[in-house]
């Protein structure tokens, strides 16, 4: 499922398919970032590491029952630590033994692409050549209010920017944009499976996936996931004419979505959505990387 726009009431902001309003995120924006253990080299000629850059869907947010206020790093399905998971990162640091703990995780929970930049130097702060550079953005982008088409430009442009940096600072990196984890057709049939829907997925406007409880609402479905579609078309332009960029070829909207790959508030991904979103990204990083994907 998505984890649109926290600026459309009925959507949410990580997990893949949008749903609510980043409910779950904080109020004041927070950053993850994961600090290596050793120093990057910074050399060019032979980049090491990865960068994540992102909204919530990368900081593990609301994945640990135990905590469900707080990020999870650990838990994070590109660069978590918790066997697992077995993030991308953990995947990478097998193949490429040299990757060592050179690792950032700047993204920011509610982030939305004009934050895309800042985290990205952030990030190169920590890991100046990094070898693969994961971006996931878009979900808090979705407006939903029939203004959409209006900031696709901006919106591109904002991504395009941010791809910039990473590759100027670091010319033989991969960049890899994700799109939403699974899509709303799949997540409202999981929802609709609960006794109760949650209030904020019902009503009557543009986006809310129920119009009654567990009563799904089709042509909402299909409006969301248009929207998502536009973006991460948009996505994929704004990687036109850098070779270094790509998208993950449709990879994260293959995810399964169900009840037990959702966080605590039924808007983020739990520990196995994270599972399952590394699972599925991993064979398309492996190739574009000239990797095994085993």
């Amino acid at each position: 499922m998505l984890v649109v726009s926290c600026a459309v009431a009925l959507v949410a902001c990580a997990h893949g398919t949008p749903v609510v309003t980043d409910r779950g995120a904080r109020p004041t924006v927070t950053t993850a970032s994961v600090q290596p253990a050793g120093t990057s080299t910074g050399d060019p000629a032979h980049p090491v590491g990865v960068v994540a850059i992102g909204h919530s869907g990368l900081t593990g947010f609301r994945s640990d029952p135990a905590n469900p206020e707080d990020n999870a790093l650990a838990n994070s399905w590109a660069t978590g630590t918790n066997p697992v998971v077995d993030s991308v990162f953990a995947r990478l640091r097998r193949a490429l033994p040299e990757t060592g703990d050179h690792v950032a995780n700047t993204a920011r929970n509610g982030a939305r692409a004009d934050g895309l930049t800042y985290q990205a130097q952030d990030a190169l702060r920590i890991v100046p050549t990094p070898r693969l550079a994961l971006v996931q953005i878009m979900d808090n982008d979705i407006r939903c209010d029939g203004t959409d088409p209006d900031h696709f430009a901006e919106f591109r442009a904002a991504v395009r920017e941010a791809v910039a940096v990473l590759v100027t600072s670091s010319p033989r990196v991969t960049v890899v944009l994700v799109g939403g984890a699974g899509r709303p057709a799949r997540y409202a049939a999981a929802i609709a499976s609960l006794p109760t829907t949650p209030p904020d997925l019902v009503g009557s406007g543009p986006c809310a996936l129920f119009s009654a409880n567990r009563v799904v609402n089709p042509s909402e479905v299909a409006r969301l996931t248009g929207l998502m579609d536009a973006y991460e078309a948009e996505l994929a332009r704004a990687c036109a004419g850098i070779p270094q960029c790509h998208t993950d070829g449709g990879a994260a909207a293959r995810v399964k979505d169900s009840l037990d790959g959702l966080g605590s508030d039924l808007g983020h991904q739990s520990v196995l959505g994270h599972q399952r979103t590394a699972r599925a990204v991993w064979p398309e990083v492996a190739r574009l990387l000239g990797l095994p994907a085993g």
